[in-house]
């Protein structure tokens, strides 16, 4: 049997007060697809393709979020209306900006971008493939077979709190009588007797 391929598309402006919604929307079908693991990594990629078209677009910012999902393959492309394609580019160690591309590739299986003379947007399409870790998916539980749930004890019973915590001022022998030592009051202040000293 054929592995299905799911599809969303999203148009939007890419500004960053949008990107809040945006992601909140992908998180949303990454978990409905079973792609939970990936949705940290998909986030950041996203989030990294849509601040470069707010930043370097010359066509505008409007752009067009596709995610594919297969079984063992989510990729994220980001198509905008400027046909330059991006440059990977090794940033100076003070530099603020300049990374971008780099987080794409270090967190993803594959990147790319590649001109798009057609359709919506003509311009370019920026994509990136995350790969599913079968390690991270969990295995179905075996039939007849019961999982233990593991749960945190709490070490203080949360219907009897214990008691408060009760402190004492912090005494300074000052000669005839005690008196609290207050360091924020250095007219209060006096020497300490050191025994023996």
């Amino acid at each position: 049997m054929e592995d299905r391929v799911r599809h969303y598309e999203l148009r939007l402006a890419a500004v960053p007060s949008r990107f809040e919604a945006v992601r909140r929307i992908t998180a949303a079908h990454l978990r409905y697809w079973r792609f939970s693991p990936l949705v940290d990594s998909a986030l950041l990629g996203l989030t990294e393709l849509l601040a470069n078209v707010h930043q370097h677009a010359a066509g505008g910012e409007e752009c067009v979020l596709r995610l594919a999902a297969a079984a063992d393959l989510l990729t994220v492309s980001v198509h905008d209306a400027d046909p330059t394609l991006p440059v990977a580019r090794e940033a100076d160690v003070w530099e603020v900006s300049g990374r971008g591309l780099a987080i794409v590739a270090a967190l993803s299986k594959e990147w790319g971008a590649e001109a798009e003379p057609e359709g919506r947007l003509a311009g370019k399409v920026v994509w990136f493939s995350l790969g599913s870790d079968p390690v991270l998916a969990a295995p179905p539980p075996a039939a007849g077979v019961r999982r233990a749930v593991a749960r945190p004890r709490l070490a203080v019973d949360p219907l009897r709190p214990a008691a408060p915590l009760r402190t004492a001022p912090l005494l300074v022998p000052a000669g005839v009588g005690d008196v609290p030592y207050a360091p924020a009051r250095p007219d209060r202040a006096r020497p300490v007797a050191v025994p023996g000293g």
